[in-house]
């Protein structure tokens, strides 16, 4: 495997701005005067001896680069790659006929880091990434977004290691590391889910998780876009519905397993009458496992003029959600620990809306989970006739992807022009 790492605030705990003119090649790089991450070497080290191939990519001047890589971990390094611009990267990989050759599966690479912009740029390079956590930010870096909770969550990361054996059991069990309902539709069982958000009541806590990403624009093949415009389908199977649910049936029973405290009921964001296809989540919901109570505990107006998906932002999607989903308050959830499953998390405008709405009844411990969360949009390839950025799209009728350049009758300003995507 390459294992494409980036090094400050990964390898070396030097994000913050006092190394800056070392990293800028504007002072000697020193090297008693760089802090390594805790077990940074022992990594690498043990990456080359099981015949992988650690490479760094770094933003910084290869004069500092150069000293670290060969005095430090002895690998080889690209330096001023300017992420998440892919060029430089993809340029050393076409110039080395191994790596070329290697780079034709995907899965031969992991892109590795921690910001945001590593993770765009391994999203530009549809390779799988890591999502690190080794560094205690002191301080928010404008440029990488370093000390940051949501941006590189959002920007859709396929996995998460807080620490170098984290990563290594990535490396090792990548099926199992997966995020649970993309784990599912390759085999696997995981139970994994993306820690969105977590806050804290003096007599409780809200938690927000999700289980897969619905991608718009490049990403690994794992994210999951075409399953949720599965969702759908009129034309969906009961094999993929039973594939879906028990995804969340995993997690959900992981989360029943922990002996802290006990979960009470477990509900789900109801459909509209007008949704199509018509019980569209509770059909998912009713093929989940679990051993407590299940019950609706939410209902949509009746009369409701317009949807969610024609309000973008947040404020416009939780006014709507407050005026037209109402909890039933015959349902009695005072000091109740309560699970609801969504089918997707977009603003978080739901997930806080039914959560108020549950903690005003009374509730305490509240999570609420997300089959998919829509991550950051990536706009990397060029139409070929008019130059202008091909949009990612999904075919609903059987998931497919393909390449539009969007014209006006879509709501683009393109010519029209499509390609297919293989797989």
């Amino acid at each position: 495997m390459i294992i494409l790492i980036d090094l400050d605030g990964t390898l070396t705990n030097t994000a913050h701005s006092q190394y800056k003119e070392m990293k800028d090649g504007l002072a000697a790089t020193e090297l008693t005067k760089i802090p390594l991450i805790k077990g940074a070497k022992e990594f690498i080290e043990t990456q080359k001896n099981k015949g992988n191939t650690p490479i760094i990519v770094s933003d910084s001047h290869p004069k500092y680069v150069n000293k670290i890589a060969s005095e430090i971990f002895q690998i080889d390094y690209i330096s001023l790659t300017d992420k998440p611009n892919p060029h430089k990267t993809l340029d050393f990989i076409e110039n080395n006929s191994n790596l070329k050759e290697l780079f034709a599966d995907k899965d031969n690479f992991l892109m590795v880091g921690d910001s945001w912009l590593d993770i765009e740029l391994g999203r530009r390079l549809n390779v799988r990434t890591v999502l690190t956590n080794f560094y205690v930010a002191s301080e928010i870096e404008e440029r990488d977004g370093i000390g940051q909770d949501w941006k590189p969550i959002k920007m859709g990361p396929t996995f998460y290691a807080k620490d170098f054996s984290e990563l290594e059991h990535i490396i090792n069990n990548p099926l199992e590391n997966l995020l649970a309902l993309e784990s599912i539709f390759q085999g696997g069982n995981s139970t994994k889910a993306v820690n969105f958000k977590y806050q804290k009541y003096s007599n409780g806590f809200m938690a927000f998780r999700c289980l897969a990403r619905q991608n718009d624009g490049e990403c690994d093949k794992y994210a999951r876009a075409d399953k949720y415009y599965q969702i759908d389908n009129p034309n969906r199977t009961k094999e993929f519905l039973i594939t879906l649910s028990k995804s969340a049936e995993n997690y959900i029973n992981q989360v029943l397993s922990f002996n802290n405290f006990k979960w009470d009921y477990f509900t789900y964001l109801t459909d509209k009458s007008t949704t199509t296809p018509p019980n569209k989540m509770k059909e998912i919901f009713d093929l989940v496992n679990v051993d407590i109570p299940k019950i609706q505990m939410f209902k949509w107006n009746e009369n409701i003029d317009g949807n969610l998906r024609n309000r973008p932002d947040y404020k416009s999607r939780r006014e709507f959600i407050s005026k037209n989903l109402f909890f039933d308050k015959t349902i009695n959830v005072k000091d109740k620990s309560v699970i609801i499953l969504d089918d997707q998390f977009t603003s978080s405008a739901t997930a806080y809306e039914i959560s108020t709405q549950l903690r005003e009844n009374g509730a305490k411990n509240i999570l609420f989970i997300a089959l998919f969360y829509l991550i950051l949009p990536i706009e990397s390839k060029a139409c070929p006739k008019c130059g202008k950025a091909l949009k990612i799209k999904i075919k609903k009728i059987d998931g497919n992807k393909f390449y539009s350049c969007l014209p006006p009758k879509f709501g683009g300003q393109g010519c029209g022009y499509t390609e297919n995507i293989k797989e």
